[in-house]
């Protein structure tokens, strides 16, 4: 008997569970327990779609589940196909089916969707609490401003962060340097920068390909280079200096600065000048 597994496969027209011994097909409100001597097949191209076929079921299609991502595919039906082994299916395979109502959870607090909601909705209780006590013609000035600016502003430093200076700050936190050279150059699809594929041997003797995190304007004559990795991230590496890299993300550093700091900082002094002046 195929040892016991859990795998799930999310696509169109509802989603597939493998777990403890049977398979869950969720269509809407409606969940079918189908244990797995109740399959008769399990037919999938490996690539786009699974589709599951009752033992003795000659009248309806079975349950079908669409995918864009053909490893969730793949992997769902070797899985199935692994737990299947050794159960031999029954005639009439209808007769095990049960459906039962699709369990409602809520949306929880701590993902990120949620985070950005109470956010936002703090964010623009605090500003309708401000405009409300805020009477000043120079503090409205300074909070329409911040109102207008902030969230742009934090956009900004926010991007600088995740995109330009994290993984140079992390690499030279942690990093460590070996020979390497660079094989190949990949663009983004606006042909705006390019990633460097860099090969190279960890300290640990494991020769490694990998693509850099860390973005150039111009390719080097040179393609022998030093290559900076992350031990606890294989996948963080950089080749040499990021000095166009940095400059960018510096940039845009100062830009979210600005938005974000000084229209702020104008309002916060207004309010003190009144406080004091008042």
């Amino acid at each position: 008997m195929g040892r016991d597994v859990s795998v799930v496969l999310k696509g169109r027209g509802g989603a597939m569970r493998l777990e403890n011994g049977e398979v869950r097909v969720v269509r809407g409100r409606l969940t079918w327990r189908i244990p797995l001597r109740a399959l008769g097949a399990v037919e999938s191209d490996g690539a786009t779609s699974v589709r599951l076929r009752i033992s003795g079921d000659t009248s309806g299609d079975g349950f079908q589940v669409r995918s864009g991502n053909s490893n969730a595919v793949g992997a769902f039906t070797e899985a199935l196909r692994r737990a299947m082994r050794g159960h031999t299916p029954v005639s009439d395979g209808v007769a095990l089916v049960s459906t039962e109502p699709t369990p409602r959870t809520p949306p929880a607090l701590s993902t990120r969707a949620a985070k950005w909601t109470m956010g936002v909705g703090g964010y623009l209780l605090l500003l309708i609490v401000l405009f409300t006590v805020v009477d000043a013609p120079d503090q409205l000035g300074w909070l329409t401003g911040t109102a207008l600016l902030l969230p742009g502003g934090a956009g900004l430093l926010v991007l600088a962060w995740t995109f330009f200076l994290r993984d140079p700050w992390i690499l030279r936190r942690r990093g460590v340097t070996v020979p390497g050279e660079i094989v190949d150059y990949r663009t983004t699809p606006k042909q705006q920068a390019m990633h460097p594929v860099l090969r190279f041997t960890t300290a640990g003797g494991v020769t490694a390909t990998q693509e850099s995190t860390v973005t150039v304007l111009m390719r080097r004559r040179n393609p022998v280079v030093d290559v900076t990795y992350d031990p606890q991230n294989p996948s963080r590496v950089r080749g040499g200096r990021a000095v166009a890299h940095m400059t960018a993300g510096l940039f845009v550093t100062v830009l979210g600065s600005i938005a974000t700091f000084v229209p702020l900082t104008g309002f916060v002094l207004s309010v003190l000048d009144g406080l004091l002046n008042g």
